[in-house]
């Protein structure tokens, strides 16, 4: 461990105690170093440890906890362990209407991860059901902007409150490979830079996608895909846009968006019935083998005739900041190029900028304008790639372990399509 690190799991004796800063920069390592400590040794009570998800947790807490511990890790299915006497819930707190979970909850003990994704009413009852006698809260969190709740109301109040709080850069983790560590730099640009690396609680403003350059542009492609993959942004009276993406995982750039589809009612006078759309989206396919469609999740009727016309359709990942960190990480490190042609979607990227109002009330948003076929590719790069990285992408395998992979991986129990997904 880091000096910071030992220092923080010593100093962690308040009420609320808050590890905050960059990706891999130690913070949940000492975190729950100390939450180990007060199982074993704090007031008796029942805990709980908190995520976006209940899969989140299962991904971001309980193995770091079960391999210190030594215990085997419990399935993602369990909804309570028990550690050392306790009972200890495992909930997760998407939105507000999850404060139901806990309310009537005793606590003694209570561990969030991703504090800054939790929903302040869901923060707020938690704190009233930490009533034992010496009950203490744990967070972790990464920066998000200086108006954030968290740190407006809680962090930048710690003299008032009985609450202690660590910022952590990626530096401070000294068991990371340098390497590793200046790649990671490279692939953040920004406000994302100021976030993730450097740890500090940055405003979102200016342009989104602002390491985008020419070298993001390409004319000629340099090596035959894997495959294809394919986002849509779908509207009525709004503009319904497509982008096709050639992907070559294990040959930089893995990413090649090749063409660009993009039908604006309004400018054409008429909307376009879904069947209609479906015939425009296959002869804008032609010839090339989509191994997946990823569209919104709320443009039902345009899922419905697109998997009657058997393609293989999937609900996309729909987190906007989620899919913008992904893309932008994406364009930084030049593993997405454009191609020259598709002149729409490169326009409104270099425009795509945050939206300083809500950045003033403490939300990260884009300007809602021009932002469709911007929508089309994050839908396709964060499902596709949903952590970011090209690893296991599968591109030689048989097209019904493709299948299989596709439905595990995005967690859609909805059909999706009976047609072939070929090469």
């Amino acid at each position: 461990m880091s000096p910071k690190q030992e220092l923080s799991i010593y100093e962690a004796n308040k009420r609320l105690n808050i590890w905050c800063g960059a990706v891999r920069s130690g913070k949940t390592h000492s975190s729950i170093y100390k939450m180990i400590d007060f199982i074993r040794n704090g007031p008796k009570g029942d805990g709980m440890i908190i995520g976006v998800s209940r899969d989140s947790i299962q991904r971001n807490v309980l193995p770091t906890l079960y391999r210190i511990l030594g215990f085997p890790l419990p399935t993602a299915k369990t909804m309570q362990v028990s550690l050392y006497g306790r009972t200890i819930y495992l909930v997760g707190a998407h939105d507000e209407s999850s404060v139901r979970k806990i309310q009537g909850s005793t606590l003694a003990f209570a561990y969030v991860d991703e504090a800054t994704c939790i929903p302040l009413p869901f923060w707020r009852m938690l704190l009233s059901r930490l009533s034992i006698t010496g009950s203490q809260l744990f967070a972790t969190c990464n920066p998000e902007g200086p108006a954030h709740w968290l740190k407006k109301d809680f962090i930048d109040r710690s003299s008032d409150l009985d609450l202690v709080y660590w910022n952590f850069q990626l530096d401070d983790n000294p068991s990371l490979d340098e390497s590793y560590k200046e790649n990671l730099k490279k692939e953040y640009s920004g406000m994302w830079y100021a976030r993730y690396i450097l740890g500090q609680w940055a405003v979102a403003h200016g342009l989104i996608y602002d390491s985008f350059t020419n070298d993001n542009i390409y004319e000629r492609a340099t090596a035959n895909p894997n495959y294809y993959i394919m986002g849509i942004d779908y509207g009525t009276t709004n503009p319904t846009a497509a982008v096709i993406i050639a992907v070559t995982p294990k040959q930089w750039p893995q990413l090649r968006v090749e063409e660009e589809f993009y039908y604006d009612a309004a400018k054409h006078g008429r909307s376009k019935t879904d069947q209609e759309l479906v015939e425009d989206l296959k002869r804008f396919i032609g010839w090339r083998a989509i191994r997946s469609i990823y569209i919104d999740p709320a443009a039902a009727s345009l899922k419905i005739a697109m998997r009657q016309a058997d393609l293989p359709v999937l609900d996309a990942e729909n987190d906007v900041i989620l899919g913008i960190k992904i893309t932008s990480k994406f364009i930084a490190n030049l593993n997405l190029v454009i191609h020259k042609s598709c002149k729409t979607l490169i326009e409104h990227i270099q425009s795509y900028a945050w939206d300083a109002k809500a950045a003033d009330r403490g939300e990260d948003k884009p300007v809602k304008v021009n932002d469709h076929i911007l929508d089309a590719l994050r839908y396709a790069c964060a499902t596709a790639f949903p952590q970011g990285e090209f690893v296991g992408t599968g591109e030689d395998l048989t097209i019904d372990q493709i299948r299989k992979q596709i439905y595990e991986e995005t967690y859609n129990k909805e059909f999706y399509g009976s047609g072939q997904i070929g090469f």
